[in-house]
């Protein structure tokens, strides 16, 4: 299994999450951040979906 690297992007609540050769961005919540993408709650229940 490949390594999953999880980079900050500028501010403390949004990062860059790569996988293998996918990336996307996970955030806050509107509110406390931009909510430029989904938040660790929704990637967990997307994650137990899948």
């Amino acid at each position: 299994m490949e390594a999953i690297r999880v980079q900050s992007q500028g501010d403390k609540l949004t990062v860059r999450v790569t996988a293998r050769s996918h990336e996307f961005l996970a955030d806050e919540p509107k509110g406390s951040s931009d909510d430029r993408g989904p938040t660790p709650y929704e990637l967990l229940l997307a994650s137990l979906g899948a």
